[in-house]
């Protein structure tokens, strides 16, 4: 074997194997084979076992190809499913495109709900239940000011906001204390969360950030186990979540709405 002959490789071996050695190949082969004794009787139960294996599928191999199994048979159905996919498509485009025309014309008739995309009690409610689900499965810090500190939770939340902020008392009335509050940011605003909790320690939240419509009715929404009621009142956002019944927790953001609506006309009356 020249010094240039590239040496024995795993392709040569696999060649052996399937009886396929080029002819400039098979005397390096040998030699090779003749140095390596076991290498050369394993090689040799390999090509025995597939010897045995191609006459066992012969009878398989001389039969003619199913239709089915046929090149252009193949391409035939690879095309008829793709214009079946294509025409779902479309049809789900128009069906989309004609739904959503007929909903947003005929929501005033048939009182179905209204698209919330554009809609700023929606976003301000998803970014609600988003703050919900990060703080209310905190143990050690579910808040930055406890409760016991609601005078300064108070005064600290409301220079933030640039607003009085109301913390509504719900313990009498819904079995909810007080657990503490927190600043978040909201933009290129703040939002304040202010958290309670009932005997068995489910949490409820109340969310609030300037921003959006000057007011606005309840409105619901749902995300998995958590829901919240929220609203709009002068350029404000308010939002109560919690994993509770729909009407309770309606019962609760009515509670906290007639506290925050309460504390706006004895302000506009001071004014």
């Amino acid at each position: 074997m020249s010094g240039l002959e590239r040496p024995i490789g795993e392709d040569d071996l696999a060649a052996h194997v399937d009886g396929r050695v080029p002819a400039g190949r098979q005397a390096a082969l040998a030699t090779y084979l003749a140095e390596r004794p076991d290498q050369e009787a394993e090689l040799r139960r390999d090509r025995e076992t597939l010897m045995a294996l191609r006459d066992r599928l012969a009878p398989i191999a001389g039969e003619p190809v199913p239709s089915r199994l046929r090149v252009a048979a193949i391409r035939a159905e690879r095309r008829g499913r793709q214009r079946r996919r294509f025409g779902l498509a479309l049809a789900a485009v128009l069906l989309l495109t004609v739904g959503g025309t007929a909903g947003w014309y005929g929501r005033d008739l048939v009182g179905g709900p209204r698209p919330l995309a554009g809609r700023a009690w929606a976003a301000i409610a998803e970014e609600a239940l988003a703050a919900h689900r990060t703080y209310t499965v905190e143990v050690v810090h579910p808040v930055e000011v406890k409760a016991a500190e609601e005078a300064h939770l108070v005064q600290w939340l409301s220079k933030r906001l640039k607003r009085r902020l109301v913390i509504p008392d719900l313990e009498e009335r819904f079995g909810l204390t007080l657990v503490g509050g927190r600043l978040l940011p909201a933009g290129r605003d703040v939002a304040a969360l202010l958290m309670y909790a009932d005997a068995s320690g489910s949490r409820l939240t109340l969310y609030v950030r300037s921003g959006g419509a000057r007011e606005s009715a309840l409105n619901f929404m749902r995300e998995g186990e958590v829901s919240a009621f929220s609203w709009m009142d002068e350029g404000y956002g308010y939002v109560v979540s919690a994993a509770m019944d729909r009407d309770k927790l309606q019962s609760v953001a009515k509670a906290v709405l007639a506290d925050v609506d309460l504390d706006a006309a004895r302000r506009r009356r001071a004014l």
